[in-house]
């Protein structure tokens, strides 16, 4: 039975919040300050979600959203909000999570920074596929659910991407069934050089059922390589192949008048663009031209960030986990001739037990989306560098983290906010901590 809500305020994941006497509702599609009608669905003891129906009093930041399967596909949560109104909302969130996790309430969060374009931004996009009244195609699954939504005309999509992306669900339509179960896509795309990347996911294929798969899509136009990689291969299964390449396996793209390696098995940023005004933030807030400042750079990824920093004259030592990702930055840093920059391959908790107090001026860090373990904390307390610049995708994790470092040595200075991924309520956050 559908009921009435008011909503309060937009918290995590995009969440309109509505409260009564001894229930919590998140409303999907609420906007704070309107009256809305929604079927409440999934219950727990305290809170429950609900399902929009009629918007009874509007928001004046309410728009019409222009994706025609937004409302079935779980990839967006924003874009019934006006663009200005997402980045207002989205620093709200982020102030919350500094507030209720992380206990801090007298840093200076700075107007976020927004994205050049709110949609088209995307390089990169990994699809599922799957099969629908005996056709293939290329989509997304539907929010708390596994459900496949059709997703090939994605709005966020980078213009040049579309063709590939339609060549791809082209030759995927066309058969009735594949050489191998595939199960994801992932298509990327290099801005500088025009260039396309296909990776392909499969639970298992013999060498002859990925060869048969990677040769449908040779053909496709400006596609420079094709990889395959089987996701669940056990040491028994010696007839099934781990990963085939067909053409080249990395891209190359241009960033900040460096050109990068990005392979396969590497992390590649979809939104370039507001990548590279975190990376000026970076730069000045660090003020690296006198050229003495020593940078240890923790979860470096390819080396974006620690190569420039070293090209405008920093010191630089990074700290990558993943092998090809290290692989990928020795040889651009070889290719750009940087010599004031080394990275190291092994785990950030590992190599910051071997850092003597001292041993540098700043620390730059990045870390995945569950952000610092405990371990990993300690030591950079113990550490104790003078600053720290702390680069997050997810404010709950990053306000975790600076609760436990703020406990012990260090303040929050400042506060920047990036609109990485438009018309989702995501946000990428970079922190500046000092010896307090």
């Amino acid at each position: 039975m559908p009921q009435t809500f008011t909503i309060e305020r937009m918290v995590a994941g995009g969440w309109g919040l509505s409260r009564s006497d001894s229930m919590v509702t998140f409303v999907r599609g609420g906007l704070p300050g309107e009256v809305v009608t929604a079927a409440p669905g999934e219950r727990h003891s305290d809170y429950q979600f609900a399902t929009l129906k009629e918007v009874r009093d509007t928001s004046p930041h309410r728009v019409e959203a222009p994706c025609t399967v937004y409302e079935d596909c779980g990839g967006c949560q924003l874009q019934h909000v006006r663009y200005a109104a997402q980045l207002a909302y989205k620093q709200d969130m982020l102030k919350e999570a500094f507030s209720r996790i992380g206990r801090i309430t007298e840093a200076v969060f700075q107007d976020p920074v927004p994205s050049p374009l709110p949609y088209e931004y995307r390089r990169r996009v990994r699809f599922r596929v799957f099969q629908q009244q005996g056709t293939f195609h290329l989509g997304f699954v539907r929010e708390r659910s596994h459900d496949p939504v059709r997703g090939a005309g994605c709005l966020l999509v980078a213009k040049p991407m579309e063709e590939v992306i339609k060549g791809v669900e082209g030759r995927l339509a066309r058969l009735r069934r594949l050489p191998a179960f595939l199960s994801h896509v992932e298509i990327r795309f290099s801005d500088a050089f025009g260039t396309h990347l296909i990776l392909c996911t499969v639970p298992r294929a013999t060498r002859h059922q990925a060869h048969s798969l990677l040769a449908l899509f040779e053909d496709v136009p400006s596609v420079v390589g094709c990889v395959l990689t089987s996701s669940s291969i056990t040491a028994s299964q010696r007839r099934h192949v781990r990963r085939v390449v067909r053409g080249e396996p990395h891209l190359y793209e241009c960033f900040q008048d460096l050109v990068f390696r990005i392979s396969d098995r590497s992390f590649m940023q979809a939104n370039w663009a507001v990548y590279s005004t975190i990376f000026e933030t970076v730069n000045d807030w660090l003020s690296v031209e006198d050229g003495q400042i020593r940078v240890l750079e923790l979860y470096a990824g390819v080396g974006c960030i620690g190569l420039g920093l070293a090209k405008n004259g920093a010191m630089v030592t990074g700290v990558e986990e993943n092998p090809y990702a290290v692989a990928d930055a020795k040889r651009s840093a070889s290719d750009n001739h940087i010599g004031r920059y080394r990275i190291r391959a092994a785990k950030v908790e590992n190599f910051l037990e071997t850092v003597a107090i001292d041993e540098y001026d700043v620390i730059v860090m990045d870390p995945p989306r569950a952000g610092l373990s405990r371990r990993c904390a300690e030591s950079l307390n113990r550490i104790k560098v003078s600053r720290m610049l702390y680069l997050s995708c997810n404010p709950s994790s990053l306000a975790r983290d600076l609760n436990r470092l703020c406990a012990t040595h260090y303040r929050v200075r400042r506060v920047q906010a990036f609109d990485m991924f438009p018309q989702t309520a995501q946000i990428e956050t970079l922190v500046e901590l000092v010896r307090a």
